[in-house]
């Protein structure tokens, strides 16, 4: 044996050789933002929790998660819409509308009368987003104008379809949408992660949810790339309108029953678990995991503020600052980052 080692290498030089291990976010960066709201979530139902046990009770989770539900779907409309540097206010007053057509239509005792009143509120908020999305693309009204106009004008229309009058005892195949469980799990929970899914399929693995973004981060820079930017941006809208249109069919299957006051405030909740969730309010970076999140965050918050039997109007009072509160957070992100928020 050679009482002289062999010469090895730097420790320093194995550090530059190898290949530098990224841990999962640093992968995964867009990941970050989403799941920066599951430890304050898991913090928020501890603490909700603690103050009263019935939070965790199963029939107490099962309305949560009905409720999640129909703001996951809103969320995921609200989420294309947003990707392309757009916003809907109208989706409150379209839950309306879709509710009270789908309602007139069952009223009507109709062969086949659940798929044509089902069909009938889908069509309903596929219209209204065809109309924004045409004032929009078409006739250059900024979003924010469009929509703001349709929120007054399409609760008139649910108005106009229902009046004052409100209509119950809908079909049993009809309220098993809102009510019914498969296997347990609540059917409206079913439908938004079915929903949410697909969203995530569509923006992440389509030519329309790359065009989308692209719309969304620099739309002058997409048009010269050859993309035809108001196609996209339209049927965003009619999507989000198609959505709506589902929200308030699922709604009025949870109630059995429908009127035109549905979805007041329902705007401002599709918004707020859309950016809480991380989606870039000024367009080009979408999340939908973040929507999902997004909407179990306020959904959770929401329902042990009812627990805590604290009033109505501070329920709103959070809404509306958690709104602002992740609105700045993102511009200061956005500001850290270099990125345009005009």
């Amino acid at each position: 044996m050679s009482d002289h080692a062999a010469p090895t290498a730097p420790p320093s030089s194995k550090k530059s050789d190898a290949p530098t291990r990224l841990g999962f976010l640093e992968r995964n960066p867009g990941l970050r933002s989403p799941l920066g709201l599951v430890i304050p979530l898991i913090l928020l139902m501890i603490v909700i929790t603690l103050v009263n046990p019935v939070f965790l009770e199963s029939r107490n989770l099962f309305n949560v998660f009905r409720q999640i539900s129909i703001f996951v779907v809103l969320g995921t409309g609200m989420t294309v819409v947003m990707a392309a540097k757009g916003i809907d206010l109208s989706v409150g007053s379209v839950v309306a509308l879709s509710a009270s057509t789908t309602a007139i239509v069952l009223e009507a005792g109709l062969a086949f009368g659940v798929p044509l009143g089902i069909a009938a509120g889908l069509g309903a908020g596929a219209v209204v987003g065809t109309v924004n999305g045409l004032f929009i693309t078409v006739l250059k009204v900024p979003p924010l104008i469009t929509t703001l106009g349709t929120l007054t004008a399409v609760r008139g229309a649910a108005y106009l379809v229902m009046g004052p009058n409100q209509l119950r005892g809908f079909p049993d195949s009809f309220v098993f949408l809102g009510q019914g469980t498969v296997l347990g799990i609540p059917m409206p929970g079913i439908i938004a992660i079915a929903v949410v899914l697909l969203g995530a399929y569509v923006m992440n693995r389509t030519r329309f949810g790359a065009y989308v973004l692209a719309i969304g981060g620099n739309r002058s820079a997409a048009v010269r790339a050859g993309i035809r930017a108001w196609r996209y941006e339209l049927l965003a809208y009619v999507i989000s309108g198609t959505l709506a249109g589902l929200a308030g069919i699922m709604l009025a299957a949870r109630l059995n029953a429908a009127q035109a006051v549905l979805g007041q405030m329902m705007e401002l909740h599709a918004i707020a678990v859309v950016v809480l969730g991380g989606t870039f309010l000024f367009g080009g970076y979408a999340t939908l995991l973040g929507t999902l999140l997004g909407a179990m965050f306020l959904g959770v918050a929401e329902n042990g503020l009812v627990l805590m039997r604290v009033p109505f109007y501070w329920q709103q009072l959070v809404i509306g600052l958690t709104l602002v509160v992740a609105v700045a957070i993102q511009l200061q992100r956005a500001r850290r980052q270099g990125m345009t928020t005009s």
